[in-house]
C-alpha cells in the first residue's frame, strides 16, 4: 500500500472517531453553519449534521481511489494534463494512473484533514459553555489548506510538465 493511502487512510480514522468521540456530547440540535464574522446562521439535528460528514469523507475517498481507474478507462480527450499525448500514451498510461492515483491519495489526505479541523472547530462552538461561534483559528486552517493546496498543485504540474519521471 502507497503511504500516500495510508495517509488517507489514517485522516479518515481520525475523522471517525472524531465522529463517534463528539457525537454523544454534541446537543440534539447543532450550528452548522456560520457566518463569516464566525457566527451561527443555520441549525440543525446532529445526525444530519453528522450523517453529511460521513457523505462527504465517503465521497473524498471514493474520489482518491478511482482517480487511477477513471485514468485507465477514459478516452484521452476528457483528461487534461500537461503533455497529455506523452503521459497518455499506452506505454505510460498505467505508470501516469499510478503517479495520479499517489497524488489524489495525498490529496484526499490533505482534505479530510481540512475538513476534520474545520468540523473540530464547529463541534467546539457546539459544546456546553462554549462562546458559539468559530474562532480566529479557522481563517488560519483555511489559509495553510490554500498553501499547501497551491505547493501541492504546483507540483504536480511541474510533474507532468516533463517528460519523465
Amino acid at each position: 500500500m502507497r503511504a500516500s493511502h495510508i495517509a488517507l487512510i489514517a485522516a479518515l480514522a481520525v475523522a471517525a472517531f472524531q465522529l463517534a468521540y463528539f457525537y454523544p456530547q454534541l446537543p440534539a440540535v447543532v450550528a452548522s453553519h456560520f457566518n463569516a464574522a464566525g457566527v451561527p446562521n443555520a441549525w440543525q439535528p446532529k445526525s444530519v449534521f453528522v450523517g453529511t460528514l460521513i457523505f462527504v469523507y465517503a465521497f473524498f475517498a471514493f474520489m482518491s481511489w478511482a482517480m487511477p481507474h477513471l485514468i485507465m478507462t477514459m478516452p484521452p480527450a476528457l483528461i487534461h494534463l500537461p503533455n497529455k499525448a506523452y503521459w497518455l500514451a499506452p506505454q505510460r498510461r498505467e505508470q501516469t494512473a499510478h503517479v495520479l492515483g499517489d497524488q489524489m491519495g495525498w490529496f484526499g489526505a490533505l482534505e479530510v484533514g481540512f475538513i476534520a479541523c474545520v468540523v473540530q472547530m464547529a463541534i467546539n462552538a457546539n459544546l456546553i459553555g462554549s462562546t458559539g461561534h468559530l474562532g480566529p483559528a479557522l481563517l488560519f486552517v483555511t489559509g495553510a489548506f490554500v498553501v499547501v493546496l497551491v505547493v501541492w498543485t504546483v507540483q504536480l504540474y511541474r510533474t507532468f510538465s516533463r517528460t519523465s519521471l
